[in-house]
């Protein structure tokens, strides 16, 4: 079996984004413009690429 047979006809994306929303959000709801599971990608991306601000 391949990983593409494997990941079902999903996109990378959309299973980072699954995964990612199964981690709890503390935050207050009436005060989050963004869903947590949006912003880890972006923070993980800037990791990679060394990013500091």
């Amino acid at each position: 079996m391949s990983i593409s047979d494997d990941l079902s006809g999903k996109s990378r994306l959309a299973i980072l984004l699954e995964h990612f929303a199964t981690i709890p959000d503390p935050r207050d709801v009436r005060r989050m413009a963004y869903p947590l599971a949006e912003i880890l990608p972006l923070v993980v991306c800037g990791t990679i690429a060394d990013c500091d601000d």
